[in-house]
Formats: structure tokens, sequence, C-alpha cells
């Protein structure tokens, strides 16, 4: 959500603006320029986090995942709870309309200055001093304004100054000009207001406007050597223009609390050079390192109610691909699949997830051996939204229990592809996921299942054949293993990019007498994805099924679904994909 990206983007700024700091401590002893560091950092600060936001909503091709398998579609979670929109979308919005709104101040604000900056202008003299074209104020500057033009502006009263004094102002001036500073200072007051609420901005952009004076001032020493009259100078103007009305316009807005600054560094020579080179070089890039290993959430963040798909993928160090035993099947190539045994314990829900409201979901593969025990060791996390999710499952998984595969009746080892869902039913913290007749459902109470002594726990979403509760049956559904496809048709082992939905894309209805009648369930439905991306529904099929009602819900509202269709050799061809959804009454607070 956007408030997580908020968070990041702060960081981010903060680890750029220390790197900054370290950086200017290089630039001090070696006597370079320092604005080009904190310039540097007000650009990252602002293009990092929206770059890494946008590369995470860009369309990218499907992960690279085992061969042999068909393609499991995210699986689909179908609330239907109290109208209106969640907490998290609602903070979202909130806060979205905040920054809106701030920046919107900021921009109006820093345009009205302009023009009025561009009026005031208007009303004074044109003059020549010393042979430079100056505009001389009543009690407006030494500044330069103006992004095109790039008038010199000086109080009425510098012309009374004495030779040597009117041309440090000057040259102090013609300098800015050269170095084209009101452009630089323009730009880092419109980053500040396109993101308000980044503190570090803000600091970037008062040191930027610092490290311009520190870098104009020590050109005008190398041309005029005289510290202490400088020095002088620059207390004069500041005494003068503190009783100067104040605009608010970049160019002419100096900071007084930074003279002190500006002084000290004239009469400060820097001695250990190395020294200081060699520590501030290495905590910038300590700096910057770190910022490099933080992660961005997406502003559309699957952490969000509602939101059930990982956004992330996980690989394992040793590849993308599982490499399996030539005795280990696929799914298609058995007669009879591995099932997921009821009863079993799920992956506990991590404490510091459920506590912050973060919801995610898991995709695993893994070896069912012909005991019905999963291999721990061939266990490879496909999608994740966070770690902690993944630790769960990879914990949880020698205590499940499955019904081997078999081929012409004897058991074998098969490799299964099994999404977990870690879902808090309404984001107040005060229900959880608990199994209930064998069968992972959500909306009990917290409180009741502390009476239970049971742990808020995850869904596992697919491969289960739970006894139904009370008032739901199974409906039987066929399902024959995947031989022989038509021509034309591919698996996912054999594509080079796999299918992928689009985001957007409509749930299912939850049909009125089940949802009336509190009955919950799931479907798998299978079918193909053709070219343009449309499902095919001649050939769909109900792999599982806990109510006809809701395979046929299902099999309406896919038509209207849309999906990246999957790619070989750089043409578009049809895949075959499963795709499971979860129907779940969500308990009103």
């Amino acid at each position: 959500m956007i408030a997580s990206w908020m968070a990041y983007a702060a960081l981010m700024g903060l680890l750029l603006t220390l790197a900054a700091v370290a950086l200017e401590h290089v630039a001090a002893a070696r006597r370079w320029p320092a604005r080009h560091g904190w310039a540097a950092a007000l650009v990252l600060s602002i293009a990092w986090p929206v770059g890494s936001a946008v590369m995470r909503l860009w369309p990218r091709p499907a992960p690279d995942i085992m061969p042999f398998m068909i393609t499991v579609l995210p699986l689909q979670v179908i609330r239907d709870g109290p109208a209106g929109i969640d907490g998290a979308e609602l903070l979202s919005r909130a806060l979205i309309a905040c920054w809106i709104a701030a920046s919107t101040f900021l921009l109006l604000r820093l345009g009205h200055a302009l023009v009025g900056l561009r009026r005031a202008r208007g009303g004074w003299r044109r003059d020549e001093l010393d042979g430079t074209a100056v505009r001389l104020a009543p009690n407006a500057g030494p500044a330069v304004i103006g992004l095109r033009s790039m008038e010199i502006v000086l109080p009425e009263w510098v012309a009374a100054l004495d030779t040597h004094l009117r041309e440090l102002v000057l040259r102090h001036e013609e300098e800015h000009r050269r170095a084209r500073d009101p452009h630089l200072l323009f730009a880092a007051a419109v980053a500040v207001a396109l993101m308000p609420w980044n503190i570090a901005l803000w600091i970037q952009a008062r040191r930027l406007r610092l490290a311009i004076e520190l870098d104009c001032d020590a050109r005008v020493l190398r041309a005029h050597p005289t510290p202490e009259r400088y020095g002088l100078l620059m207390l004069t103007i500041a005494q003068r223009r503190s009783i100067a009305p104040a605009l608010y316009a970049p160019m002419l807005t100096e900071p007084a609390t930074q003279l002190e600054r500006r002084i000290v560094a004239m009469g400060t020579t820097s001695r250990r050079v190395v020294r200081a080179t060699v520590l501030g070089g290495a905590a910038a890039f300590v700096a910057v390192l770190f910022a490099c290993t933080l992660k961005s959430d997406s502003v559309t963040s699957p952490t969000a109610a509602g939101q059930s798909l990982p956004a992330t993928t996980t690989k394992a160090a040793s590849g993308p691909r599982l490499v399996t035993e030539k005795d280990t099947f696929r799914e298609f190539q058995v007669e009879r699949p591995a099932e997921l045994i009821s009863g079993g314990p799920a992956p506990r829900y991590p404490a510091m997830l459920r506590s912050a409201k973060v919801e995610g979901g898991v995709l695993a593969a893994f070896v069912v051996d012909t005991t019905g025990l999963p291999i721990p060791n061939t266990l490879k996390v496909l999608k994740s939204t966070h770690e902690l999710f993944t630790d769960a499952v990879r914990n949880s998984l020698p205590m499940l229990r499955f019904t081997p595969a078999r081929v012409g009746g004897r058991k074998v080892k098969q490799l299964v592809q099994m999404p977990f869902q870690f879902n808090l039913s309404n984001g107040t913290g005060d229900t959880a996921i608990a199994p209930v007749g064998g069968i992972h459902v959500v909306g009990v109470p917290a409180t009741e299942l502390a009476h239970r002594g049971m742990e808020p726990v995850a869904v596992m979403a697919r491969g289960a054949s739970a006894a139904p509760r009370a008032g739901l049956t199974e409906v039987p559904v066929a399902r024959e293993p995947v031989t022989n496809l038509p021509p034309g048709i591919f698996l996912e082992f054999q594509v080079d990019k796999a299918v992928s939905p689009r985001a957007g894309n409509p749930a299912p209805r939850y049909p009125d007498m089940l949802r009336d009648a509190k009955i919950e369930g799931e479907v798998l439905a299978q079918f193909v994805v053709d070219e343009n991306g449309m499902p095919d529904m001649s050939t769909f099929r109900a792999l599982k099924s806990t109510h006809e009602l809701f395979t046929a819900t299902v099999q309406a509202a896919l038509p209207n679904d849309r999906f990246y269709p999957a790619e070989l050799k750089g043409r578009k061809v049809k895949q075959l994909v499963q795709m499971p959804f979860q129907f779940s009454l969500t308990k009103a607070p």
C-alpha cells in the first residue's frame, strides 16, 4: 500500500542524506564543489523510490518455474463482507488525498511568489554598476532572479559602498549566474513540493542551498583573497536584509542562520585530507550500499485487504528450476495425483505479521514421496510476499501428510505445487483463521481460538481433500490426468513465458443461496488461455469443487477475465492453466 511505499521513500531519502553529508566532508577536504553531492541526493531521493514502484508495476515475464507443471494461476479469494472500503484502502486514499493537497498548496504558493516577483521586478529600475547591468530595488537582494534572463538584483544602498566592497558583491552574484544556481534552487523547491511529506527532501534542499553559497564564497575568495572584509560584508548584508520583507522565491530566501557556517568555512583549513577522504567516502559507500538492500513495496501492495497474490518472486540459491530424480512424476503423468490429508497442522501465522495486519501468500513446490511425506530438501518457493510467510511454510512442511500418487497401481513420487494463503479476515485483529471441521475457513474470533487453545493459522488453498463441514457437500468432479493435449496447446514447461492474469479482473459473484446459508468453499478450474489472453471456455473443467453453484459462478465469470498470453520463441501461443478460487465469508467486526 501507499503508506509502506512512502516509508520506504522516506528511509531511502534519509540514507542518501547521510551519504551526502559524508561526501560533503570529502568535498571540503579536497576543496571540491559540495553542491553536486546534495543535488544527486535530491534527484535520487525521488527517482529511486519512484523507479522502484514503476518497475514493480511494469509488466514482467512470468517467473521461470519448474518444468513439466501445469500453470497454477493465483488463488482468487472471493469475499462477501460489509459494503465499503477496507481500512487499508481507506488509509491509502487518505494519504494520497493529503499528498495531493500539500503538493498543490506548495506549488501554488511557489507560483504565486514567482508571479509576485515578476511584477515587483518591473518596478525596479535598471542601472549599470561598475560595468555590470543590474536592477536596483529598495529593499530586495542581493540575488539573481529569473530562470531565463537571470538578472542581478541589488538593494539601492549597495551603490553607496566603496568600490572594493561593490566588486565583492557583484562578483558573488555573477558567480551564481555563471553556475546557473537559480535553476538548481528552483528545481529543489519543486522537488520538495512534489513530495512534501518526505522530511529528507526538506533537509537536502536546505543543505543544497548552503552548499551553493559555500561554493560561491570559495570562488569569490579565490579571486579576492580577503576573507575578513568579505565576512564583514556578509554581516552587513544580513543585517540590512533582516528588516526587508521576505519574498517566497528560491532566489531571495537565503536563510540568515547559515551565515555563521559560511564565515567559519572561510577560515577553515583542512589538514588531514587523506583521512577525511577515506572516512567520508567509506561512510557514503556504506549508506548507499544499505539503501540498495532496501526493498520497496509497490503502491498497490498485496498486503492490502483483498490482495492475495504474491507480488515478488523468491528463487532458491540453486536456481529457479527444480531438479528431480528420474522416478519422480509430475501431476499430468500420474493416474491419481497426491492429495493432502485433512486434519494436519497448517503453517502458523507469523506473530509479527499478524500484529501488523499483513496478509499474503506463498506458492511452494516440493516432492511427495511414496509414503505421502513431503521431502523437505526439495522445497522450492516459487513466489512469496514475505520471508516470514516463507519460513512458516518451510517449518510446517514436514508435518503435512498426503495420500501418495499412483501410477499403474503402485505408489510413486510426485512433484506438487501448492499455494498457501495467509489471510486475516477483517484486518482489525479480532478475528483470525482457524481450522473448522477439517476445512480452513475465515471469521473465527481470536477469543474463541484462545478458548480452544488454538493459534491463528494459514489457509492451505489448494490440494486439500478435506472432509466437508456441516451443511457443505463435496461435489464429485472428474479429475483425469492431462496426458494428450490437442496440437497448438502447450504446458508451462514448453513455453518461454507463461500465462499470467491481468490486473483488474472481476471476481466471481458469491452465490446468494450459499451466502445466505453461510456456506464457504472453493473451486479449482482448468482451462486454456488463447493467443489473445482470453480463456477458451470450451476447455473449461472443474477439477475440484465444493458446490456446483460455486462452479457455475466461476464458469460465468471467467469469460470476463483477461490474461497475458503465453509466448514461445517470440510468438503468442495457447496454454493450459489451472486457477483456484476460494469463496470466503468475512465476519463483520
